[in-house]
């Protein structure tokens, strides 16, 4: 604390507004800092103020209320709780939280494969481990040179705790709060996987966590052949169109009898085909929504072999059915209409495109990749993995029950 503060505390006579602000950096990057305040003098107006480098920065107004806050020498740290009223305010595309994002020198990437955080992808999941960093002063100090504030507070986002229409509650950790802290330090929770997709993967030099899932090639065959599996967060199969349709799928409106992993395709909205899978031997089900007996997958062409004039197309009513390619060993969603001849290449932070391939988390998702077998003897991508699954293969120790979903 300052000098300056010093004095007016003393004289127990504040003569000016007292102001809270907040940084809150988000995975790694050189420019991953949101700067925002809760409010001067009830007036939510933007306020200028210096960060902790000394720069004048924007501190965009949001509403907002820290609570829970509490200074002692013993017992347990506090675990305050920072709210936020009106989610849209963050989540919502043109909130000012977002346009902090899309100001053209945000860089925020998450985990080793550094993935980007972007306005357009970013989640209230996304904060989970940030720091953030509260300020205090006075409104009289805010032009000071150098700044003039109360002690700094830093906390780590450790858990969303209420989310609703109208709020988001966050609940804070010390940076140095160890109390409680157990090894192995994962809570046993159930539900999701505590690891990083692919975490642990060979083709890493730092391995995290127990997921050795590979980028491809992850399932051996006899003879060094190998295949590749791929899924969407959704724990829908992409499989290779030219695969697919080599297994010569019936018409929907053709369907008569079909055995387990027999596949339909559903011709009806043009440039959007959708293909089914068979869940059950003589299944006779029109009905290709029903869930029990039919699961709907993904198909991909490669984005090196297509023409330049093929267009990959965007599904307005359901951005799962939009286009799908592999590129770089890694499966791409389209998410703006585009030729290869516009040149738009997939690739980490490209606005028109994002990664398909991620694991939904669940128990589910880890065994459809560890314990995937094929319907035939195909190898490589035109593998088609069963919905029958090979039970002698063990997935990652640990993996389950997990606390997490990580992204």
């Amino acid at each position: 604390m300052s000098q300056e503060l010093s004095v007016d505390i003393s004289k127990q006579a504040v003569d000016s507004g007292f102001l809270e602000f907040f940084e809150l950096e988000i995975g790694t990057g050189s420019d991953n800092i949101l700067y925002f305040h809760a409010g001067k003098n009830e007036n939510l107006q933007d306020i200028q103020y210096r960060d902790q480098n000394g720069a004048v920065k924007t501190y965009v107004a949001l509403p907002l209320m820290m609570s829970g806050i509490e200074y002692k020498y013993d017992g347990p740290s506090p675990r305050p709780s920072l709210t936020i009223a009106n989610v849209e305010s963050i989540i919502k595309t043109s909130s000012k939280f977002k346009t902090e994002m899309a100001d053209g020198t945000w860089d925020a990437t998450a985990g080793d494969d550094a993935l980007p955080i972007t306005k357009d992808n970013f989640v209230l999941d996304d904060l989970i481990g940030s720091k953030l960093t509260r300020r205090r002063t006075l409104e009289k100090y805010l032009t000071s040179n150098p700044t003039i504030e109360f002690r700094r507070d830093v906390y780590i986002i450790d858990r969303i705790e209420e989310k609703t229409n109208m709020l988001v509650s966050f609940e804070l950790s010390s940076a140095f709060d160890l109390d409680g802290i157990r090894i192995p330090s994962r809570a046993v929770v159930g539900k999701y996987c505590p690891w990083k997709y692919q975490g642990a993967r060979s083709e890493l030099s730092d391995r995290r966590g127990a997921c050795v899932w590979k980028i491809k090639d992850q399932i051996p065959h006899s003879g060094g052949a190998t295949s590749s599996v791929f899924a969407t967060e959704n724990d829908e199969p992409l499989l290779l169109k030219s695969a697919v349709d080599a297994t010569s799928p019936v018409n929907k409106d053709n369907i008569s009898s079909h055995n387990i992993d027999t596949f339909v395709v559903d011709t009806s909205s043009a440039n959007f085909h959708r293909y089914y899978r068979s869940r059950v031997s003589s299944n006779t089900a029109t009905d290709l929504g029903d869930t029990t007996k039919w699961q709907e997958v993904r198909v991909y062409t490669t984005y090196s072999s297509d023409a330049s004039d093929i267009v990959y197309r965007v599904f307005s009513g359901d951005t799962r059915r939009n286009s799908y390619v592999l590129h770089s060993n890694t499966i791409w969603r389209v998410l703006i209409e585009n030729t290869k001849s516009d040149g738009a290449t997939p690739s980490i932070g490209s606005a028109y495109w994002e990664k398909a391939d991620i694991c939904g988390k669940l128990l589910g998702s880890c065994k459809m990749r560890y314990q995937a077998m094929g319907i035939n003897s195909n190898t490589a991508l035109n593998f088609i993995p069963s919905i029958n699954l090979d039970t002698s293969r063990s997935l990652p120790f640990g993996g389950f029950p997990g606390s997490k979903k990580f992204r």
